[in-house]
Order: C-alpha cells, then structure tokens, then sequence
C-alpha cells in the first residue's frame, strides 16, 4: 500500500499477502481479497467466503464491517487502490516496459496489430493486450476482455518483463478508465484513433464516453501523445492537450500521406510523410478507414525510435488482423468477408469500402448485440440497407434481451433501402442465407462479431465463429460446384 493515498489499514499492516485477488472464487490462502463493485454484484457480499477460502486481507470500501479476521485497508474508491496496489504488488512493470495505450471506438485492434507486427520484425519483442488475444513472452492466451482488470493487467505485463519483453500494446477501452484498470500503468505513447456512437449503455451520452477517453491524455503518465487530427472529437483532444500532440491525417498532420492514394481492391498504396522520414505503404489491408489505422501504427512506432526504413519493412509483414475485413475463400465465384464492425460509423466504413470493390451486389447479414446500447440499432440498420443490395438482420451476441426485440429495433431504421430486406433470427440460417443468394462477382459480408468464437444467448455461452459458419456455408451450398 506505499504511496497509495486516502486509505486506512486496521489490522496488521505487516500481513503478507501472496496474490491480489476481486473474484472470491478464486481466493486461496494468503491472498487479499478485493471487494469491488461490478454491475451485477456487490464484492462486499463475497467477503465472508473469500475469508473462508483463507483470504488474510481485504481491500474494501469505508464503513464496511470488519467480521472476519485479517488485515483491513479501507478506501473510497476500491477500483483505483486496487489499481495502485496491483502496480506495487508486481513491482511496477509498466515501468520497465515500453507501453503503447491505444484508445478510440474503431481502429483499435487493427491499429495495434500493426504496431506489434512492425515491432516484432525490427525485432523488438513486444507483447499485445487486446480485444482478440493476448500475447505474453511468445504465448497466445484468450481475451477475458479487451482491457484486464487491473491485477491481471499487471500480471501480464509483470510476465511479460520477466519473458524479457521490452513493449506492450494495449488496447484501452473507455470501461478501463472508468473501472481504473490502466490506473497505475506508465505509458510511453497514448494513441487516439477516433470517437463514434458506442457503449451508450454505460456512459449514457457522447460527452460522458469522450471524456472517459480524454482521461487517459489527460491525468495518466503519458510521454508522447498521437491523435487523428480527421476526427472531430480528436480534433477537440487536440485544442484541450494543447502542445506536445503529435497529429495525423489525410490533408494535415505530423504523419500523413505527401502524394496520391491508391485504393485498390484488396490493399492500398501511398508515401507517408513523417518526423522521421518518408514511409512507404504497400498494405494488403483493404479500405481508406485502414490506411488510419496505418498512419496511427506508425505514429507510434515513430515515437518508439524506430527510423522509416523499419516502419516500411514491418508494415509489409502485417498481411491479415483476424475478424477485420477478413476474407474467407473456399474456392467460390463470389467473395466472402468477416469483418468485426459492430458501430453505426464502422459498418458504413466496411460497407463503403466493400462497394468500392465489389463489381456485383453487397449483401449484408449483421445483427446488435443485446444488453448494449440499444440507441445505435437503427441506425446501424439504416446505414446497413443504404449500402446493400441485400440486408439479412439476423441475432449477434442477445444476451438476456429478446432476440426478435432486438430485431425489431435494428428494422426501425431501415426505412427505404436501397434493396430487399430478410428477417432471419437464427446467424447460421442467416449465413446460409447469404451464401445461396450470391452470385458471381458478389461479396458476402458477415459483420458484427468478427474474431469471437462465441455467441451468447441467455446465460449460455455457445460455440459460433462467423469465420468457420461462413466457410461452412460455402462448402454446404457449393457442393461440387466448388
């Protein structure tokens, strides 16, 4: 607990504590357990059987009552000495590590996939925290969340220096710093990719989930700041930090392109201009919302000393982000595509790109995913039958919600579209769907859940990946024909 502020120890503050615990459940003997508040529970109901389950300390909040024996710290906000004492408990990784925190609503996965990949081939071995996998001293491990709760960021990140790791990439969700997960987490660059329509469910308005993104630029310990001068809320990051922002952008900025752009139909060729030289891009990433994302990779790669040469080489190594614009090829006459976009902004981003390159018809199957903001389903549906040729609205993740409610808000927005509309509730139906419908010269675009193995319906967790649905599809309808 050095150095921690606003807290009070009743107890022996000499106890030694073996690992920082939050879920009792995974409490043993020695461990402090955390009484955190969490949207379904109340950590402070599971202190009695943390204790039972040989719990020695427990961090909890003020006024709660000290039955069980053990050393006590009280504090005011649970969530943010948790964070301090993780940091403490792991002997201050952060510290010992180059951290790049990537933020923003879209761009935040691909942006740091690129940045490892240009990372690992200069050779610098570098671990990724992130929405798909976590990558820890050469070891793929699941995603839990996009960003860790604070004990097992600082866990990972402690493992990763001990595997001897001189980077982290992580993505940094708006949850993480509300919840104080990156409290306590020195970063050498904080990276801002833009702020569209989402998570309204837990900020509650757009204000509110800038300025949760804004906290991170703002009160965190930051070296050097990257933000996309094209987006509107970056634009207001920019005029709120001040000086000392590095910028990028398609017309203006630190970093952007010097002559034409080339979009072509699976990639994308241009020279960046930047502090550190010219980069030459030759992606096989598709679609302008990527050479962002590309312009943001090497921002950061920039501020972390690697010189153009190796920027240029390590972007041409990253050749596929999984569940981005993903193509799934089974030897069809029709192109089929996976893509992650699960906002208003990042689903017409796709569907642009995807008309762009498609010489016959787009047809679309996505859905919303229940529990979750409910105000962005219309308009992810009038965005969807704007730039469709076919809309097939079908289930993502319902959680506890309705599956046909959820529908039901999604066809609100469709109003007049510009081609035929489908209903079908069950995705793998849906897929199928899509599949008979294409012909060639058409693309298929699955989007919504992108990467996620999963789909959650109720309180069952079911096996489901869009990839291998889509290719199943394929293989199912084409028969012989393939």
């Amino acid at each position: 607990m050095k150095g921690i502020e606003n807290i009070r120890i009743l107890g022996n503050s000499a106890t030694d504590v073996v690992s920082l615990k939050y879920d009792s459940r995974r409490v043993s003997q020695g461990d402090m357990f955390a009484a955190i508040q969490g949207v379904n529970f109340d950590g402070v109901k599971f202190i009695e059987e943390a204790a039972q389950r040989g719990a020695l300390a427990f961090l909890v909040p003020e006024g709660v009552d000290t039955k069980p024996r053990g050393a006590y710290v009280f504090s005011s906000n649970v969530r943010e000495t948790l964070a301090l004492a993780s940091r403490n408990f792991f002997g201050n990784p952060s510290s010992k590590l180059k951290v790049v925190g990537v933020t923003g609503t879209n761009g935040k996965t691909t942006s740091s996939y690129l940045i490892h990949g240009i990372l690992e081939q200069a050779g610098i071995d570098a671990g990724l925290i992130g929405t798909v996998q976590y990558l820890v001293g050469g070891e793929v491990l699941s995603a839990a969340r996009t960003t860790p709760e604070a004990p097992d960021l600082q866990g990972l990140m402690d493992t990763m220096v001990k595997k001897g790791s001189v980077a982290c990439i992580v993505e940094v969700s708006s949850h993480a710093m509300i919840l104080h997960r990156i409290t306590g987490v020195k970063l050498e660059v904080a990276l801002f990719t833009n702020l569209t329509r989402d998570h309204l469910d837990f900020h509650g308005d757009m204000e509110d989930y800038y300025r949760a993104k804004a906290t991170l630029f703002k009160t965190g310990e930051v070296n050097h700041r990257v933000v996309n001068r094209d987006d509107p809320y970056g634009m207001r990051l920019i005029s709120e930090l001040g000086s000392g922002v590095l910028t990028y952008g398609m017309q203006e900025g630190d970093i952007s392109p010097s002559g034409p752009v080339i979009l072509e139909e699976w990639g994308s060729r241009c020279r960046l201009e930047t502090p550190w030289g010219a980069v030459d891009v030759n992606t096989g990433l598709p679609g302008r919302f990527n050479l962002y994302n590309i312009m943001a990779a090497v921002a950061a790669c920039g501020l972390l000393d690697l010189d153009a040469a190796s920027i240029t080489e390590g972007l041409s190594s990253v050749r596929r982000i999984p569940g981005r614009f993903e193509k799934v090829d089974r030897g069809q006459p029709f192109t089929a595509v996976v893509d992650y976009a699960h906002t208003p902004d990042a689903l017409e981003n796709v569907l642009e790109n995807a008309r762009a390159i498609t010489a016959g018809r787009v047809i679309t199957v996505f859905g919303c995913g229940g529990d979750r903001d409910t105000s962005k389903r219309p308009l992810m549906g009038q965005v969807a039958g704007h730039l469709s040729d076919l809309v097939i609205v079908t289930c993502d993740n319902p959680r506890s919600e309705d599956p046909e409610a959820i529908l039901d808000d999604i066809l609100e927005g469709l109003g007049d579209p510009r081609g035929v509309v489908e209903r079908i509730s069950d995705r793998k139906t849906a897929i199928e769907r899509a599949v008979k419908e294409a012909r060639p010269g058409d693309m298929v675009l699955v989007a919504g859940k992108g990467h996620e193995n999963y789909q959650i319906i109720g309180d069952r967790i079911l096996p489901f990946s869009d990839v291998d649905e889509l290719g199943r599809a394929i293989e199912k309808v084409m028969g012989g024909k393939l």
